[in-house]
């Protein structure tokens, strides 16, 4: 989300990764129109997972593992927006990138 106050001078920089974030998003959408999931094989994974309301939203909550942004392992994290979760697939695509899910909060099944 992008904050502009009058007092202080808008950031071209930030506008700019904002449209390239929504780009993105925008063609892994378009991908599915014809089938295809562009998950990338070292998308983080999130397991231990469970939606989470974030008004007027849903993101995800669950221990992550493989971020970009967040060192570590078995982290907990909290993703941005939910923009699609398909359970049976294993992924789940946030306003930022894809994520491969594991084990849903509470399972008992092993990873």
């Amino acid at each position: 989300m992008l904050v502009i106050k009058k007092d202080r001078p808008v950031d071209i920089a930030k506008i700019v990764a904002e449209v390239h974030r929504i780009d993105r998003l925008s063609i892994d959408l378009m991908m599915l129109v014809d089938g295809h999931y562009n998950v990338p094989n070292d998308a983080p994974i999130i397991d231990q997972w469970s939606l989470a309301p974030s008004p007027p939203s849903v993101c995800l909550t669950g221990l992550g593992s493989g971020h970009p942004l967040l060192p570590g392992n078995s982290r907990g994290i909290v993703t941005s927006d939910l923009a699609l979760i398909a359970e049976d697939v294993g992924v789940a695509r946030t306003m930022s990138r894809w994520y491969r899910l594991g084990r849903p909060a509470g399972s008992t099944q092993s990873s």
